[in-house]
């Protein structure tokens, strides 16, 4: 049976975060849908104590680039490799018992390579800025809100106190990559502008 890797993003409660745009982030594995899985965890079976009380929302953005694996112990490993690879760029990535990136102190976001193989979250996430600004975003206005930047500037975009999921949900990218993904939208979608 086929294994897969999901990734949980947990709320503010489960710890301090390195960065407070970046959450912290359980990451499994299993031969159930992820969405399955997580509504396991929410309910308590077989689930970390962490993932059951802070669980938000699965993160495809963070793992639909996985293949599946021919069984548990690959898949195992993988996920691993990919609680370790999330905290090489800011998050702590809690798997089995152990929070990676926790009380480490530098880390490096992802480029543009590594931000393509999960592109396309990017750019849903863009275009969801896109529609739901209060006026028309250019590309670097737009890779600074998915890159959760702050300031004044923001308030004429979005609501600050209400913003959209995709607000910030890139903070571990470049925000060179951002630009380019978000330009491509903004070229290739002119009648979601309008």
């Amino acid at each position: 049976m086929a294994s897969r890797v999901y990734v949980i993003e947990l709320d503010r409660g489960a710890g301090r975060r390195r960065d407070p745009r970046i959450p912290w982030v359980y990451v499994g594995s299993s031969a159930r849908e992820a969405g399955t899985r997580f509504a396991q965890h929410r309910r308590g079976y077989r689930s970390s104590g962490l993932v059951k009380r802070f669980a938000l929302r699965l993160r495809p953005d963070l793992y639909e680039d996985l293949p599946a694996f021919r069984g548990s112990a690959m898949a195992r490993r993988a996920e691993l490799e990919r609680a370790r690879d999330l905290a090489a760029c800011g998050f702590v990535a809690h798997s089995d018992g152990n929070s990676y990136g926790k009380g480490e102190g530098s880390w490096s976001e992802w480029g543009p390579q590594r931000l393509a193989a999960v592109g396309e979250h990017a750019d849903r996430a863009a275009l969801e800025l896109v529609q739901s600004s209060f006026t028309p975003l250019d590309a670097d206005s737009c890779a600074a809100l998915l890159h959760g930047d702050r300031g004044f500037w923001v308030a004429d975009h979005i609501d600050p106190a209400d913003p959209p999921p995709a607000y910030g949900l890139f903070a571990h990218v470049e925000t060179g990559a951002l630009r380019e993904r978000a330009a491509a939208v903004l070229a290739n979608a002119p009648a979601a502008i309008a």
